[in-house]
Parts: C-alpha cells; structure tokens; sequence
C-alpha cells in the first residue's frame, strides 16, 4: 500500500485549486493566536422555546383561555392555538371540565397545567444566569475567536525554532471583551456542540501571556514564469479562504519574503527508460486515484486512472511532494539494502523517528549506505546530523556506511529494486530559511536489474571519493 504524508495528500486534494498555477511548495505555517478566558453570564437554554415558556406561565397565573393569553402577549391568536396544540401534545397542558352555568349552557374550557406541565413550569422558574470562565482560542490574523483546539497550539518560540512560516498578527494587541461578541461565543459552542448554554453578557477577559500559534499549512502556487505567486492556507486539513484574504491584505507572498524560482533540470535517463517514463501530470493523476481508494478523496478531474496502474508503471515521474514518502518507505519496508546521496544533512531531516526507522532496517539485516558532501566548506551540513548517524554506524559496523564525499551533485535513493534519480536533497529538504522554493522533479523506476546497476555505478563512486 502506496504512503500518503500529510503534505502528500494535500497535494492530491488541491493541486488543481488555482488555474493556470501550478502547487510547487507546502510550508509548515503557524497562525499567531491569544488564548483567552472569557468571563461570561451565561443562562442555561431552557427546554422550551420562549413562547411555549409564556403559555405555561400564563396558564400557572390562571391566565386560562387561548383569547386571553393572547392578548397579554399581543400576538395573533393562530399563533397561540398552534403552541397550545403543541403542548397538549406533549402532555404539559390540559383541559379543566366544563361547569353548568345556571340559566345556561356549560362554560368554555378552561386551560390548565398537567402534573409534567406543572413540573416544567417549576423547572423552568429555577433555572438562573451564572457566571463562568470560557476558555477561547482568539486568532489574531482574522480578529476574531475560532473553534481551534486548544491542546493543538504551540509555543511562538518552538514555532521559529522549526522554521514555521509565522503569518502576520495584526491583532496582537491586549484582547479586550468588545472583540469577541456574544453571538460569536455562542456560535463557537453550537459548532462545539455546546446546545444548552446561552451567553448573555461577556464581563471581561483574561489573556495569557505566552505567545503562541496555531499549525497550519502554506499551500504556495505560482504560474510557469514564477512570476505571479499566490497562497493558500490549510486549517485543520482545510482550505481557508477567510485566512487567504487576510493574509493577501497583508502582503502576501512578497511581505512573507517567499520566492519562487524555476524548476531545476531533473536527471536524464537512457533513452529507453526516458521513453517508457510517465509524465508528471499523469503520475499525480494516478496517485491521486490511489489516495481516493485508501481514503475516500474525492477525484479531481474525469482523466484519472485506475488506482492499479501506478503499481504497474516502473518508470515515471515523481513530484517534490511524492519524496519524503518514498523516503519513509525506504526506511521501513526495506529489506536488503539501502543507499542515500545528499549534498547534505540537516538536524530536521536527522530526527529520532528517522534513526528509530534506520535502526530497525538495521536490525533486521539491511545493508545500509549514506554518502553527503558538497565542496571544502559545507556549511549547509549540520555537524550533529553527522555525528547521530556515525554513532549509529559505530553500533552496526558491518550494516551502515556513512561516508563524506570530496564532493557530489547526485540525489539518488535506492532501496531494494528501487531507484530514484531525482534533483531533491533527501537529507536536507525540511526549511528553507530564505523561503525560496522550486518545484523539484524525480523519477521513480521500480526495476531489479536498473536498481542494481545504479547501486553498483554509486557504491564504485562512494569506494572512490570517499574521505
């Protein structure tokens, strides 16, 4: 079954979202927001509507007939029959028996409560405002409190310290009771599935201080001369068009210093592998096929192919977003071998899920190959990477290579019959503090006797320039 990373999947959904622009970057965004605690008055909804409430009052005070609840109320009798029949119905009002008048006929019925009436009525009477505190999560691009969840946010530090796209707060002053109103708290409750609680009046708010930020995604769209660059953003695995247009208000693109740049040229391959390749617009087609099956996604045009055909397809292309997949099924489907080149190697890609998944292929007999270096002075390789992955390779002397190249272009991932060729940085490619981006292709070849070629052609050239 083909992996499907977050990123991978918005790609899938929301590749064809602008016409004319092509998706060539989803970035890690955080959306500055204030948690606050709304001081609020707040009355329990009572179990009926208001006007069945007055009919009971009405009827409890010996108000006793249709045509004078009516008039106390100033509405249309129609309105009050209909809201009796209702009540008679649930058994809350009743009928007393008529009394013989002398010298005439019977008198009119007469209103009263039932025994559950009554019940209600009292019930009703005892319910009273409170006042509590409203945990709320205020977003300080829109101006306004969102349903988020609060055990989803993050520390503004951590934010940056990752390398998350922060988006403007334009809100970011003190958080006062004016800016969130009482329909939107109520609002936010109903959408939370609070129904019973009504707020009456906001009294004042507690604001934390720690600054802090909602994930979200960055989706970035430009047209073939990366010159015209748009953006979209992904809350909750959705796209929001009110952030969109807050975000455009504010800049855009050129205030967040994101720049596009053309695709460089992918690797070449022989002519009869060029030939049997399927293009990129074809392969997202059919990916997108698969992420449908696995996950129910709505298909996104009529030319879409059977979600079996990628699986038969040995050559074709693959996308920036398609990579990390591949990457992480290298390291945990692989069973034979696996070989990695990178420019370089950054402490984001080095994580502890990464060495957890690299021992485990370790452990279960792979035989595993790193090789990285770009010139003399590679200040773009984090040292502590290096060092992670050579203690690993001092655990496992005879399963893991980590070698530094005197200096190497290629980006090629092999596992098992396995070969990418690709212009992706496999070690590297999480951050781009310039937030510059560029639509990276590869092309995947699932083909024992071209995999093993590759692997030999790439274990000769680590043996020769190793260091």
């Amino acid at each position: 079954m083909p992996t499907f990373s977050e990123n991978s999947l918005l790609h899938v959904r929301f590749h064809n979202d602008r016409q004319g622009l092509e998706l060539v970057a989803i970035v890690d965004a955080g959306i500055p927001v204030a948690l606050v605690t709304a001081d609020i008055l707040a009355q329990d909804r009572k179990p009926l509507p208001l006007l069945q409430e007055f009919v009971l009052h009405l009827v409890g005070e010996n108000v006793e007939t249709e045509e004078a609840i009516a008039g106390i109320l100033g509405l249309p009798q129609r309105m009050v029959t209909h809201t009796i029949a209702r009540q008679f119905s649930d058994d809350l009002l009743t009928y007393t028996p008529p009394r013989l008048r002398s010298g005439a006929g019977p008198a009119a019925h007469r209103l009263r409560l039932t025994a559950r009436g009554q019940q209600t009525a009292h019930d009703m009477a005892a319910i009273t405002p409170v006042q509590v505190g409203q945990p709320l999560v205020y977003d300080q691009l829109l101006g306004k409190a969102k349903p988020y969840d609060r055990h989803t946010v993050i520390p503004h530090r951590q934010a940056e310290e990752e390398g998350v796209v922060v988006l403007p707060a334009p809100h970011s002053g003190v958080v006062e009771a004016s800016d969130i109103p009482v329909p939107d708290i109520n609002a936010l409750l109903r959408e939370r599935g609070t129904t019973n609680r009504e707020v009456l009046l906001v009294r004042g708010i507690t604001q934390a201080k720690a600054r802090r930020v909602m994930p979200a995604k960055l989706l970035v769209y430009a047209d073939p001369e990366r010159t015209d660059i748009q953006l979209g953003v992904v809350v909750d695995g959705e796209l929001s068009h009110a952030h969109e247009i807050a975000l455009l208000n504010h800049g855009g693109a050129k205030a967040l210093g994101i720049q596009v740049e053309p695709a460089p040229e992918r690797p070449a391959l022989a002519p009869d592998l060029e030939r049997a390749r399927i293009d990129l617009s074809q392969a997202t087609r059919q990916r997108a096929d698969q992420a449908a099956a696995q996950f129910g996604i709505q298909q996104l045009d009529d030319q879409s192919q059977t979600a079996a055909a990628i699986q038969r397809d040995q050559v074709r292309a693959i996308s920036v977003f398609e990579h990390p997949d591949l990457l992480d099924e290298a390291l945990t489907q692989a069973r034979q071998r696996i070989l990695i080149i990178s420019p370089w190697i950054k402490n984001a890609i080095i994580t502890t899920d990464f060495l957890t998944k690299l021992e485990n292929r370790l452990k279960r007999g792979t035989t595993v190959h790193i090789a990285y270096g770009y010139q003399d002075n590679d200040t773009k390789t984090d040292p502590a990477a290096v060092r992670k992955l050579e203690n690993l390779a001092h655990r496992y002397p005879a399963k893991l290579t980590v070698a530094r190249l005197k200096s190497t272009h290629a980006k090629i991932l092999i596992f098992d019959d396995t070969w990418i060729a690709t212009s992706f940085n496999w070690l590297s490619f999480r951050g781009d503090p310039d937030r510059t981006y560029r639509m990276e292709e590869g092309t995947l070849v699932r083909n024992g006797h071209a995999a093993d070629d590759q692997y030999r052609r790439y274990i000769e050239l680590i043996d020769q320039e190793r260091r």
